[in-house]
């Protein structure tokens, strides 16, 4: 069949050289950014005891940058993967609805790491991953019940794993399959229902899932050649798949990169409540109405702001508590929710002022935003924002570098230094040596 037959010999062939010199500026920019959340994961809720359960396991020699830990793959690549997608700040592909790179650089990184490669190599497999998740997201899309970037995470591991271990056509069509079993959980929406924080570890799950996948196919195990078209594979009954995988380009230079550390779906509300905001006092504001499109993924964020879970995760994915956090402080950025902030009861109250309708024209895909604010004097006051971040909408230099240095605060790490350390290896992360790609990652936040 098409899809099985010729898409891991597609995979095969890509590689970070090979892709064009806008597409690889896209991606050091992605790696930095990547890098930079994850100095600040061990701060968040519930990631002490899974570090812990981790150690636990056992040493191994894949080190986990901005801890002490020392893993073996599999555990090492979950591991990395909750740092990265700890506060929900990763890169987000705004129309296939994943984050990629909490799945892509863990998998490569740790995968590569363990058998020697070089970091040439582990770019290799990072766009690869990327590659996988995003065009399978899109080939696939919505399904009930599940969070695609933890339902199709294992099948894109599993390839950015071969392909950084350089397994060729068939070890990546055979760790691909392997990692079917892991794969399409109609159950995976169940933590955002529930506001609990162990949605930070499903693309680690995912993850773990893939790297021993791809060890499995590197040692010769042969997985079902129906994994994606056959009768009960992940693209079974889906029309014209072939047309999407086939797609030419790099899905990494389509990625958007969070100014805001919560669900992609807020983003353009709160840049919009800021820019409505101007010069006004949030005293004065009586009431807060933000127009989003309709649709199931924006229901979940428009309701009524209420302590559900996790404060978190509550926060993270509310309209209303973001925007009245950025009406009430000036500012969004995690240590607006890794801080006081977090439980403020002022923000909360003012929560209470911001009504959300799903009215926007536009689709449930990252759509623009308005905001109307009426202040004491009668006055209206009005702005409509984009999804910022997006690749037309790209973060300024300036606004990276602000976001890992506040990153880097929360995680306990000088913000300076860490801005320019991870600045610097991202640009020379290619030309790494075997021998070097280990000791630069143990480095970070050393």
């Amino acid at each position: 069949m098409e899809t099985t037959t010729k898409w891991p010999a597609e995979l095969a062939g890509m590689s970070w050289s090979g892709l064009s010199p806008t597409e690889r500026r896209a991606g050091t920019i992605l790696l930095r950014d990547t890098l930079g959340i994850a100095s600040a994961g061990t701060r968040a809720t519930g990631l002490e005891p899974t570090l812990d359960a981790l150690r636990a396991l056992g040493s191994g020699d894949v080190a986990v940058p901005w801890t002490d830990l020392r893993l073996p793959p599999a555990q090492a690549g979950l591991a990395l993967s909750a740092l990265v997608h700890a506060w929900d700040f990763d890169d987000t592909h705004d129309d296939a609805v994943v984050h990629t790179m909490a799945v892509a650089l863990p998998a490569a990184l740790a995968a590569g790491t363990h058998a020697g490669r070089s970091g040439a190599d582990i770019l290799d497999g990072v766009v690869v991953g990327v590659q996988v998740l995003s065009r399978l997201s899109l080939a696939l899309g919505a399904r009930h019940g599940m969070v695609r970037t933890a339902g199709l995470g294992s099948v894109a591991a599993a390839a950015a794993a071969a392909r950084t271990l350089g397994l060729g056509l068939e070890g990546i069509g055979n760790a691909m399959a392997l990692a079917l079993p892991a794969a399409g959980s109609p159950h995976s929406r169940q933590v955002v229902e529930d506001s609990a924080v162990n949605k930070r570890l499903q693309p680690g799950l995912a993850v773990q899932a893939g790297l021993t996948a791809a060890a499995f196919a590197r040692a010769g195990v042969e997985g079902p050649a129906g994994w994606a078209d056959g009768t009960y594979g992940l693209l079974a009954g889906v029309d014209d798949a072939a047309s999407t995988l086939f797609a030419p380009g790099w899905e990494g230079a389509e990625l958007s990169l969070k100014p805001y550390p919560a669900c992609r779906y807020t983003h353009a509300a709160i840049t919009a409540a800021a820019e409505a905001s101007t010069g006004i006092a949030s005293e004065r504001i009586s009431s807060v109405d933000v127009h989003v499109p309709d649709g199931a993924a924006y229901l979940l964020v428009s309701r009524p702001f209420e302590r559900r879970g996790r404060p978190v995760i509550d926060a993270q994915f509310s309209i209303p508590w973001l925007v009245a956090a950025q009406l009430v402080t000036g500012a969004v950025d995690l240590t607006t929710i890794a801080g006081p902030t977090l439980l403020d009861a002022h923000v909360e109250a003012f929560a209470a002022r911001v009504t959300v309708h799903q009215d926007a024209e536009g689709t449930a895909t990252m759509a623009p935003a308005t905001v109307v604010l009426r202040t004491d004097d009668g006055q209206r006051h009005e702005a409509t924002s984009p999804m910022t971040g997006s690749p037309e909408h790209p973060l300024t230099e300036a606004q990276l570098a602000a976001k890992t240095a506040a990153c880097a605060q929360v995680g306990g790490h000088e913000p300076g230094a860490t801005v320019a350390d991870i600045a610097a290896l991202a640009e020379r992360f290619a030309d790494l040596s075997p021998a070097e790609v280990g000791p630069a990652l143990a480095a970070l936040g050393s």
